[in-house]
């Protein structure tokens, strides 16, 4: 299994509930259509830090999924993002 993961920041003020309600009804769905999809976690931190973990079957998967997510973040909410989210892709060698 493979898992990618995104990291972020949105600008002070957003309406946090907001970002989620687009997460929900925009992005997941996309990962959901990915096939080798398994499970997708959102997070948010403290300092308005969100970061995704997608869990897929192979790596094509997880890197397509980080291609398609970014260009929804830049479309859906590049307003509210405070820079580019960071990006990771690779194999789960641990899990419990």
């Amino acid at each position: 299994m493979y898992a990618s993961i995104r990291k972020g920041n949105i600008k002070a003020g957003t309406d946090v509930a907001e970002v989620v309600s687009r997460i929900k009804t925009g992005a997941l769905p996309i990962l959901n259509d990915i096939p080798g999809f398994k499970t997708a976690y959102v997070v948010h931190g403290d300092d308005d830090t969100f970061a995704a973990i997608s869990i897929f079957a192979d790596r094509a998967a997880a890197e397509q999924s980080n291609a398609l997510i970014l260009d929804w973040l830049r479309q859906n909410l590049g307003q509210v993002l405070a820079g580019a989210p960071e990006t990771l892709v690779g194999e789960i060698v641990a899990h419990q």
